[in-house]
C-alpha cells in the first residue's frame, strides 16, 4: 500500500462507528443545530471543505499581521490616512513601530485596512475595500512566505483540502516591459511571437525561481515534514496568475501573455484571472479588448484554464449599459471555465440563455457572500446564488479577501446555512466537492457526480478510506493529483459523518 494511502486510511481504521452515524444521521443533526449560531459555527468549522477557489493572497492577510511586519521591517505610516510606505519616515510620515505602540492608533489602522467597524456611510463598502489595498500592500512586500503560511494554515485549520491563491508575482515586470517597448503588446500582435518574446521568457524564469524561494521559506516557517508541522502543510496549494486590469492596454496585454507563459511552464500555476475593480473606467473601456487578448493567447496555449472576475456589479454602480454582457463576453470571448462573483447575471441581456449555457458547459460560479454583501449590498434573496442553482449552474463557496472582510471560509458556509434554509446537508457536501472538482488542479477526476459523490467507473464500488480493491482505481489515484485529493475529501466526509454532532 502506498504511503499516502496509508496516511488516509489510518484515522478511519480507528473509528468505531455509532449505529446512528453516517450521512443520514449527520443530516438530521445538521437540521437540529443550524438554528443555533454557535453550534452551527462548530459544525461548519469541522465540516470537510474541498477547496477555496477564489482567494486573493494580498487580501487574505489580517491587518494585525501587516502592522506587525511593517513595524518589524522599519516601515513608515502616514497617521491621517494609515498609508504604509518605505523609509525614511519624514513628516508627516512616522515610524510604524512607534505609531502602532499607541492602542488608539493601532485600532484605527486595523479599521482602515479592513471592514472591521465599517458602517455604510459617505464612503461606500466598495470604495472602503478597494482603497484599503493601496494603504496596506506596501506592508506586505517581502513577506510572501509569511503570507502563504497564514493563508494555508487558516485553510488547514478549517479542514480544507485545496487552495487556489490569486497572486501577481512577475506582473510588475511585465508592465515595465510593455512600457519600455511601446507598440509590441498590442491586440494585433502575434500570440506565437509574444510567447517567444525574450523579455517575457526572462520574467518567467525569474518568477519561477522567486516562487521556489518563497515556497521553501514558507515550508520552513511552517515546519512541513516535521512532527509538529502546521495545518497548512496538509493543504494542496496552487496559484492563479493575477492580471491587474486597470493599467493601460499594452501593459495589461503583457501581463496576460506572461500569465499564459507561467501556466504553461510551471504546474504550480494552474490558471489565470483578471482582477481590480471591474467598474474602473479603464476596465470598462477596455474590457472586451482585454478578454479578446485572452482568447488570442488561448489559440497558442489551449490547455491554459481561465477564471474571470465578471459581472462584479450591482445596479447603480455603473450605467445600465455596462451591466449587459460582461459575463457573456467572459464565456464567449475569453473561454472562461469559472466566473468569480457573477452578481449582475440577472441584469444581463438574455440572462436565461446565458444561465442555460453555463449549466450545459459546466461553468462554475465562485460565490463570495460576505464580499458581495459589503461591497455591493447584495445579500439574501437579492443575491443571485439561488438563481444560479435554480438553473443548474455549479457553484462553490469561497472567501475572496478574507483578511479585509474579517472572515474565513467557515464563515461563508455558516452564512449560507443561516441565509438559505432550503439548503440541506447534501447541498453543502456538493458545494464542498465542487470547490475541488472545478479546481484547475491537474489530473483526471475521481468523482463522476458531485451531488451524489458517485465515483468514475474505474473506482465504482470502492469506499474512500479503504484500500481500493481494483487495480484501475489504484492506478487512477496514483496518476492523478485531483483524484487523490478527492479521495482524501471523501475519506474526511466518512470520518466527519462517523462523529457525533449533537450538543
Amino acid at each position: 500500500m502506498t504511503r499516502w494511502l496509508c496516511a488516509l486510511l489510518a484515522p478511519i481504521a480507528l473509528l468505531i462507528t455509532p449505529a446512528w452515524a453516517g450521512e443520514a444521521g449527520t443530516t438530521a443533526a445538521f437540521q437540529r443545530l443550524r438554528s443555533d449560531p454557535w453550534l452551527l459555527r462548530q459544525f461548519m468549522a469541522e465540516f470537510p471543505k474541498g477547496g477555496d477557489l477564489h482567494n486573493h493572497l494580498d487580501g487574505s492577510i489580517y491587518a494585525e499581521n501587516i502592522i506587525a511586519w511593517a513595524a518589524a521591517d522599519g516601515l513608515c505610516v502616514e497617521p491621517a490616512s494609515a498609508q504604509i510606505s518605505a523609509p525614511p519616515c519624514t513628516p508627516p510620515r512616522v515610524s510604524m513601530r512607534d505609531h502602532a505602540a499607541d492602542s488608539v492608533n493601532y485600532r484605527r489602522m486595523v479599521d482602515a485596512y479592513s471592514v472591521r467597524n465599517y458602517e455604510r456611510g459617505p464612503a461606500s463598502g466598495h470604495d472602503h475595500v478597494f482603497d484599503a489595498f493601496g494603504l496596506f500592500i506596501p506592508g506586505t512586500l517581502g513577506r510572501q512566505p509569511e503570507m502563504l503560511r497564514e493563508a494555508s494554515n487558516r485553510r488547514g485549520a478549517e479542514n480544507t483540502v485545496y487552495l487556489e491563491l490569486l497572486q501577481s508575482w512577475g506582473m510588475d515586470k511585465a508592465r515595465a516591459l510593455a512600457a519600455a517597448e511601446p507598440g509590441v503588446f498590442t491586440l494585433q500582435a502575434s500570440p506565437a511571437e509574444l510567447a517567444r518574446h525574450p523579455g517575457l521568457q526572462r520574467i518567467v524564469a525569474e518568477t519561477r525561481a522567486e516562487l521556489d524561494r518563497i515556497e521553501a521559506r514558507w515550508r520552513g516557517l511552517s515546519r512541513c515534514g516535521q512532527p509538529d508541522a502546521e495545518p497548512g502543510c496538509g493543504v494542496a496549494v496552487r496559484y492563479l496568475a493575477q492580471v491587474i486590469r486597470t493599467f493601460p492596454p499594452e501593459q495589461v496585454h503583457a501581463q496576460i501573455a506572461l500569465a499564459f507563459l507561467l501556466v504553461n511552464a510551471d504546474a504550480r500555476w494552474v490558471g489565470l484571472n483578471l482582477v481590480a475593480p471591474e467598474d474602473d473606467p479603464n476596465t470598462l473601456r477596455n474590457y472586451r479588448e482585454q478578454l479578446g487578448m485572452i482568447g488570442r493567447m488561448a489559440t497558442v496555449f489551449p490547455k491554459v484554464q481561465v477564471s474571470l472576475h465578471a459581472g462584479e456589479f450591482a445596479m447603480g454602480l455603473v450605467p445600465p449599459e455596462d451591466l449587459r454582457d460582461h459575463i457573456r463576453i467572459a464565456l464567449d470571448v475569453a473561454g472562461a471555465r469559472r466566473i468569480g462573483h457573477g452578481e449582475s447575471i440577472g441584469i444581463e441581456t438574455n440572462a436565461r440563455q446565458t444561465l442555460r449555457d453555463m449549466a450545459t458547459r459546466g461553468v462554475l460560479v465562485e460565490i463570495n457572500l460576505t464580499s458581495n454583501a459589503i461591497i455591493h449590498d447584495l445579500q439574501g434573496e437579492r443575491h443571485p446564488f439561488l438563481l444560479y442553482r435554480k438553473f443548474g449552474v455549479p457553484t462553490a463557496l469561497s472567501a475572496d479577501d478574507e483578511g479585509v472582510f474579517r472572515i474565513d471560509l467557515t464563515n461563508e458556509y455558516v452564512r449560507a446555512a443561516s441565509t438559505y434554509p432550503g439548503l440541506a446537508y447534501g447541498d453543502f457536501k456538493q458545494l464542498s466537492r465542487n470547490g475541488l472538482a472545478y479546481g484547475f488542479l491537474e489530473g483526471e477526476p475521481l468523482l463522476a457526480d458531485t451531488a451524489s459523490g458517485r465515483f468514475v467507473p474505474a473506482c465504482a464500488g470502492e469506499r474512500a478510506g479503504r484500500e481500493p480493491a481494483r487495480a484501475g482505481c489504484r492506478a487512477l489515484l496514483a496518476a492523478s493529483p485531483k483524484a487523490r485529493l478527492q479521495w482524501d475529501l471523501e475519506t474526511r466526509f466518512a470520518r466527519f459523518e462517523a462523529a457525533p454532532h449533537a450538543p
